[in-house]
C-alpha cells in the first residue's frame, strides 16, 4: 500500500509540474485508516453490556474492545472470567490472551487459583495457552503446575502445558520438558510403556523451538545431547524455527489470532497454487510433479 501511494503521488506531481491538469486517475487512492477505538467508549460499552445481562450483548462488547490496551478494560475482562456463561468466560479469556497490555498478564496470574479452572478442563487448557501466549517467565510456575505424565490428567490440558512451556525461554524449561519425557518409566525412560520410550510430539516440538536442535522423538537422544551441552548452552532470545514444516505450522497456529490463521491459510494456498503453476509451466515433468506433491503434503497447514 505504501508503494502504491508513493507511485500515485509521484505521477500526480509529474503531471502538475508539466502543467497537465490532474484527472481522476491521477488522484491517489483514498486510504482507509484503521479506526482506533476510544478506550472510554469501549469501557462504557462493556459496562453497559454487563448490566444488560445478555450474553449476546456481552460477547459483542468483548469483541469490540478486545484489542484496546487499557487497564480498566482488562479489569472488566477479568470480572467476566467468572461469568456464569462458559462462552462469555472463554471470550473474555481470549481477549486477555491476545491483549498486549501488561495488566492482562498480571490479572491472568492472579486468576490461577480460581476453582472454575479445576472443574473445567477446557477452560483450564485455554487458560494455560493464554499464559503461554505472554511468553513471560512469571507465568512459568502456573504453567508447570501439576505437570506429570499420567492418564489421570486431561490430555488437552497436558498438551497446553507442554506447548506453553516452549514459550518460556529459560533453561529451566528445557530441563522441565526432559524430566517430563522420562517420567513414569524405568531406568533412562525405557521401562514404563510407550510414552516413555518415544517422546511425545508436543515435547519434541517445544524442545526444538527452545534449543534450535532437532533430534526426533527418542528420549535417550535428547537426554544424551543435553548432558553433553547443558553447561555451554546459551538460550537465544528469538524462537528457533523447526525444519519439519508440519510441526512448525502447528506451532505457529497455536499462537495466532483467528485473523492471522485465516491470512496464513490464504497465503499458503496461494503459494501452493503458484508452485503447481510453475511446475506445469516447466513442462509437466513427472519427477517435478512428484516433488511438488510431496512439498505440498509436508507443508500442509492444519489449523
Amino acid at each position: 500500500m505504501i508503494c502504491t501511494l508513493s507511485l500515485a503521488s509521484a505521477l500526480l506531481l509529474f503531471a502538475q509540474s508539466e502543467d497537465v491538469p490532474a484527472t481522476d486517475n491521477d488522484t491517489p487512492p483514498v486510504v482507509e485508516e484503521e479506526l482506533k477505538i476510544d478506550p472510554a467508549e469501549a469501557l462504557d460499552k462493556i459496562k453497559a453490556a454487563i448490566k444488560s445481562e445478555s450474553d449476546v450483548v456481552i460477547l459483542d462488547a468483548i469483541v469490540y474492545a478486545a484489542e484496546v490496551e487499557d487497564k480498566k478494560i482488562i479489569g472488566e475482562f477479568y470480572k467476566l472470567l467468572k461469568h456464569k456463561s462458559a462462552d462469555v468466560r472463554l471470550a473474555a479469556l481470549e481477549a486477555m490472551r491476545f491483549n498486549n497490555h501488561a495488566e492482562a498478564l498480571k490479572r491472568l496470574i492472579s486468576f490461577g487459583s480460581n476453582k472454575l479452572l479445576e472443574n473445567d478442563p477446557e477452560y483450564l487448557a485455554e487458560y494455560i495457552y493464554a499464559l503461554g501466549q505472554k511468553a513471560d517467565k512469571k507465568a512459568a510456575k502456573l504453567i508447570e503446575n501439576d505437570l506429570v505424565m499420567t492418564r489421570a490428567h486431561d490430555e488437552d490440558v497436558l498438551k497446553a502445558r507442554v506447548y506453553s512451556i516452549g514459550r518460556i525461554r529459560e533453561v529451566d524449561s528445557i530441563e522441565t520438558l526432559l524430566k517430563l519425557s522420562q517420567s513414569g518409566g524405568g531406568r533412562n525412560g525405557r521401562g514404563g510403556g510407550r510414552r516413555t520410550v518415544k517422546m511425545r510430539v508436543e515435547i519434541q516440538t517445544s524442545l526444538a523451538v527452545l534449543t534450535g536442535v532437532e533430534l526426533g522423538n527418542d528420549v535417550l537422544d535428547w537426554t544424551s545431547w543435553w548432558s553433553d551441552n547443558k553447561r555451554s548452552f546459551k538460550m537465544s532470545k528469538a524462537e528457533s524455527k523447526i525444519d519439519d514444516r508440519k510441526l512448525q505450522a502447528k506451532w505457529d497456529s497455536l499462537w495466532m489470532t483467528e485473523e492471522q490463521k485465516a491470512q496464513a491459510i490464504k497465503d499458503f494456498k496461494e503459494e501452493r497454487a503458484q508452485k503447481r503453476k510453475d511446475g506445469k509451466d516447466d513442462g509437466g515433468d513427472d519427477a517435478k510433479k512428484g516433488d511438488d506433491k510431496k512439498d505440498d503434503d509436508d507443508g500442509l497447514i492444519d489449523f
